[in-house]
């Protein structure tokens, strides 16, 4: 009987200590779910925003006339119908001269320049691409029609051939020019 009460000691004095482990390590565990209750959803912590839009990393549009280059939203119009037409012609909104009607002469300045004009004297128009850039786009373009210097937006050369070379010109009032020039 003394083996007896020898067995039942060992296996009390290991019932107790794993007994004693298990409590410790769900006092443990029961602080650890405890102590995270108080970041509920009732008490979120909020960092200060960094400006009054939310933090949010803003990007404004250049302002008009800062950079000429097409943005995403900007829809280019139809070009197809005078890329089709290889005519040596300007289209603008108060005059059109195409070299194939007659009476229009059109000549080559060494410096680059084109001058159509009409055998009558009434119309004249000057123009200068300036310095073309990888994107097509025309950096210092110049154009005259009439004798009075147009301000311009944008020139870009849609199209070139080894006859000719297609411009379309956006001038500061969103009219728009096309010129195609030997």
């Amino acid at each position: 009987m003394m083996e007896t009460v020898h067995f039942f000691r060992n296996i009390s004095g290991k019932v107790s200590r794993y007994v004693r482990v298990s409590a410790f390590i769900g006092v443990i565990y029961a602080g650890l779910l405890c102590g995270g209750c108080e970041r509920g959803s009732d008490n979120v912590r909020r960092e200060p925003e960094k400006e009054e839009n939310g933090g949010r990393d803003e990007v404004k549009p250049n302002k008009p006339g800062d950079d000429p280059r097409p943005g995403p939203s900007d829809k280019e119009p139809d070009f197809s119908a005078e890329l089709s037409d290889d005519g040596v012609r300007y289209s603008g909104p108060e005059l059109v001269m195409r070299f194939d009607y007659g009476g229009i002469l059109v000549k080559i300045h060494a410096d680059g320049r084109r001058e159509m004009m009409d055998l009558d004297g009434d119309s004249r128009v000057v123009f200068s691409a300036g310095e073309r850039q990888p994107d097509s786009l025309h950096v210092g373009p110049t154009l005259t029609v009439n004798g009075i210097g147009v301000s311009l937006k944008t020139v870009r050369m849609k199209k070139q051939t080894a006859e000719a070379v297609w411009y379309h010109i956006v001038d500061s009032d969103d009219k728009s020019h096309v010129i195609v020039v030997p």
